[in-house]
Formats: C-alpha cells, sequence, structure tokens
C-alpha cells in the first residue's frame, strides 16, 4: 500500500508538473510607432478624419493560430486590438485611464497546450512610466484588456503579467469581470 500511495504521490506531482508546463510564450511583433514604421509589418485597412486628425486602422501580422492583430490610432493615441473587442470601452486606451501611450513592438502571446490565451504588451505612457497590459482572448476572437501592471522599480512587471495571463486570464469573463490593476498606473 505504501508503495502504491508513494507512486500515486509522484504521479499527481508529475501531472501538476506537466499542466504548469503546458503553459508557453510565443512572440511576434508590429510596428514601431514611436520611431516610424521601418519595418511594415502592418498596412493601413481603413483612414478617415481629415489631414489634422487622422483616424487609422492598420492591420498587422496574425499572432499564433492566426489571431487578428490590429492597431488603431486615433487623437494622438494608438491602441493594439487583438480579434473584436468585446465592448469599445474594454480596449487598452480606457484601461490606461485615456493616457496618450505608444504601444511596443513586440507581442508576448500566452499558450496553453499550444492555444493562445491571452496577450501580453507594453504601453510606454511617456519618458518614464510604461504598462503591461493583459488582453484576455475568447474563443470567438474576441478580447478585452483583463489586467494592467505597471512597470516599476522594485518588482518584476514581466512576471507578474505572465502569472496574471496564466491563472487570471483563462477565466477572466469580459464584460463581467473587474480589470484588475497592479501598481500605480494613472499619474497622480
Amino acid at each position: 500500500m505504501r508503495l502504491f500511495s508513494a507512486v500515486l504521490a509522484s504521479f499527481v506531482a508529475c501531472a501538476s508538473l506537466a499542466r504548469a508546463e503546458s503553459n508557453s510564450s510565443v512572440f511576434s511583433r508590429i510596428d514601431d510607432v514611436r520611431h516610424g514604421a521601418a519595418d511594415r509589418l502592418c498596412r493601413a485597412i481603413t483612414t478617415a478624419g481629415d489631414r489634422d486628425n487622422p483616424v487609422v486602422t492598420l492591420r498587422c501580422r496574425p499572432g499564433p493560430d492566426n489571431w487578428p492583430v490590429e492597431m488603431l490610432a486615433a487623437d494622438g493615441r494608438t491602441q493594439v486590438t487583438f480579434g473584436k473587442l468585446t465592448d469599445p470601452r474594454s480596449g487598452a486606451i480606457a484601461a490606461l485611464g485615456g493616457a496618450f501611450a505608444d504601444p511596443h513592438n513586440t507581442i508576448e502571446w500566452r499558450l496553453r497546450d499550444g492555444k493562445p490565451i491571452a496577450a501580453i504588451h507594453r504601453y510606454f505612457l511617456d519618458n518614464q512610466r510604461q504598462a503591461l497590459i493583459v488582453h484576455k482572448l475568447n474563443n470567438d476572437r474576441t478580447s478585452c484588456v483583463a489586467a494592467v501592471v505597471a512597470v516599476e522599480r522594485g518588482r518584476d512587471a514581466n512576471a507578474e503579467a505572465v502569472k496574471l495571463a496564466d491563472t487570471f486570464g483563462p477565466t477572466f469573463q469580459c464584460g463581467r469581470d473587474k480589470l484588475l490593476t497592479v501598481g500605480q498606473v494613472a499619474s497622480e
């Protein structure tokens, strides 16, 4: 009986480890709006507004599992969306309190058993402040922002964002659950 218990305990430990190891990351790139779009990884698909106030939607290379990636630039703000937003107020700009922010050119995709469950994306709010946005990716190709992690001295914001994406992201319900904010994101 002791041998069986030991084998069972070992099996449970291995199964838990295998579950934990089923999460992984892949990375993709988009144009760098802070330094010009020299890479041309995104293409304009719609333009509106006028010369002084353009509104441009760009389609970027898709992420894993052909996840749609778009950038919307309007009113001096740029946000990246994954699939269709569940609500216009569920994007990065709203999650950042309307702050003027520029997206980083690298997206981290969190996968569970090879399937995208979340996207983590860095935004530059000004010369010193940054935030990581955790996007919940739904099975119907819609998304919303589930969490915002402030990049602050003395904490590992990348590790926190990954942990949130892996634990909170899969169960987060867009439009129902409250946005989680970690650290000081808004300016004082």
